[in-house]
């Protein structure tokens, strides 16, 4: 399914007294998740155990009120501190956020058996939410850092996969939502992981359909569940080339399912620096991020502050 690769370093980040939110000491380092093969996925979404072979790069999305916890939704981690996902994901939920009424964390299974727990403080559109369907959310970690230190993201690519290229959709799908007496009591959330995979389709730019998705989006062949949204949909070479925006409803569960492309996220800034400080800053491009790899920006000419153009390559 999918295997970390040491080989290839983003960066290394030795934390000092310009980052207080890491331990005096503590040498962060990123590195790229190569993504070998979906052995045996279909059209059809099928469940997946091994979660952690995403090594903390494919999230969860949970919606934590006050009496209750609410998974939905998938992101794919970036960059240290930053995940990409679908725009429709956060919009349930976002006067509640706005209120403090909710808070949203994300939570990735590791290698080793352990969670990656993060909290949300920081959300990042193109300015418009009635526009496009891509959320960066800005993460601080939570919980413990890993002993070594390692954290691993998903490439990202400016490559469009051409009409007949195999496609990998990954994402999860949990149960209702768990009500609590107290969010100090431990709750177990019931989820899995799904995976297909099928035949790219139609690129649509700048939009696919004014009513149904009025952005530009990637066709696969293949489907996807309720949940998914906001998960990874991988090229041939295991690079991220957008996240789950919808799937249309089939008799087979065999889509099409639309990605929205991450490249419209290509010029957007951060409205706050993420975890840990320092790394990267307020108003801070995101092609311009040293954790964020991106294969084949030599093929994109910045043209202005929210516009580029694009060389098509394969």
């Amino acid at each position: 399914m999918a295997e970390q690769s040491p080989a290839t370093l983003t960066a290394v980040i030795a934390s000092d007294d310009a980052f207080a939110d890491v331990p005096a000491g503590v040498k962060v380092t990123v590195e790229t998740l190569k993504f070998g093969s979906a052995s045996g996925a279909t059209p059809a979404p099928s469940g997946v155990k091994n979660w952690e072979a995403f090594d903390g790069t494919l999230l969860t999305v949970c919606f934590v009120y006050a009496d209750r916890y609410v998974v939905e939704g998938t992101a794919v981690m970036i960059g240290l501190g930053l995940a990409l996902s679908a725009k429709h994901v956060i919009d349930d939920h976002l006067d509640a956020l706005i209120a403090g009424q909710a808070s949203l964390y994300c939570d990735g299974m590791r290698l080793s058996g352990k969670l990656d727990i993060w909290e949300c403080y920081a959300l990042t559109t193109n300015g418009a939410r009635d526009t496009g369907d891509l959320e960066l959310l800005s993460l601080k970690l939570v919980s413990d850092i890993p002993g070594d230190g390692r954290f691993v993201v998903a490439p990202l690519t400016t490559r469009i996969p051409p009409p007949g290229e195999l496609v990998t959709v990954a994402g999860f799908r949990f149960e209702e939502p768990v009500f609590v007496s107290s969010l100090n009591d431990p709750v177990t959330l019931a989820g899995r992981m799904y995976m297909s995979q099928g035949f790219a389709g139609e690129f649509s730019n700048p939009i696919h359909d004014s009513v149904l998705a009025p952005y530009p989006t990637i066709e696969i062949l293949s489907g996807a569940l309720g949940g998914m949204s906001g998960g990874a949909v991988l090229d041939r070479n295991g690079h991220l080339i957008g996240v789950t925006s919808l799937s249309l409803e089939s008799g087979d569960q065999e889509g099409p399912t639309l990605a929205a492309w991450w490249m419209q996220a290509y010029c957007w800034r951060l409205s706050s620096h993420t975890w840990p400080s320092g790394v990267h800053y307020n108003n801070m491009a995101l092609c311009d991020m040293q954790t964020v790899q991106i294969v084949g920006r030599e093929y994109v000419q910045v043209l202005d502050e929210s516009n580029f153009e694009l060389n098509r390559w394969v």
